[in-house]
């Protein structure tokens, strides 16, 4: 099960997570001596920049580049993933775009009903998937194998199920799969 952390001191707490910061923390992190992935929001008014912010994230030691979409249209969607593209071929850098075709989610939809990956959020709390699902926490870092071992990831599969509902209903060659899940949990009541 891959785990993103959100804040370097989680680092020693989940051994071989991912680290996970925004674009501001990069050099800073980078320079400590971290394995470093930028997490970029792709929004309206971040679209035309999009290349120009991965190139900056690298250019601070980012050796991953990954664009969460929210509230963009689906003519930005390809837009953004034609330019990051371009990075990951021109700065060798392994780009990590957060979007899905939809042609995946109808051909193979059992694989978006998971709970994975954990994420640890700056103030410890974990969360499956993404930031967004707050109401399915397992809880409070602490010891990690123990909260893993009493958390039931049945809640966010039926999540899952109800979101794939919505996404497979987007017409648009690209879906923002995290979007989808974060606005219907967003919308229902959390069973956790």
């Amino acid at each position: 099960m891959g785990v993103e952390v959100h804040d370097p001191r989680w680092l020693a707490a989940v051994p071989g997570a991912e680290l996970v910061v925004g674009l501001d923390e990069v050099g800073e992190c980078a320079a400590d001596g971290h394995r470093v992935t930028v997490m970029i929001d792709l929004v309206p008014r971040t679209v035309s920049l999009i290349r120009s912010l991965a190139i900056e994230a690298v250019g601070e030691g980012a050796r991953k580049v990954r664009v969460r979409p929210y509230g963009v249209d689906r003519v930005d969607l390809v837009y953004a993933a034609v330019e990051l593209n371009r990075v990951a071929e021109d700065d060798a850098v392994e780009v990590q775009f957060d979007v899905t075709s939809a042609a995946l989610l109808r051909a193979d939809p059992s694989a978006f009903v998971r709970a994975d990956p954990l994420v640890v959020k700056q103030d410890g709390t974990v969360v499956p998937i993404c930031a967004g699902l707050e109401r399915y926490a397992l809880g409070e870092l602490g010891s990690w194998d123990a909260l893993v071992e009493v958390w039931d990831p049945g809640p966010v599969h039926d999540l899952c199920r109800v979101a794939l509902t919505r996404a497979m209903a987007d017409t648009g060659p690209l879906v923002s799969w995290y979007e989808h899940l974060t606005r219907t949990a967003a919308g229902t009541r959390a069973g956790c």
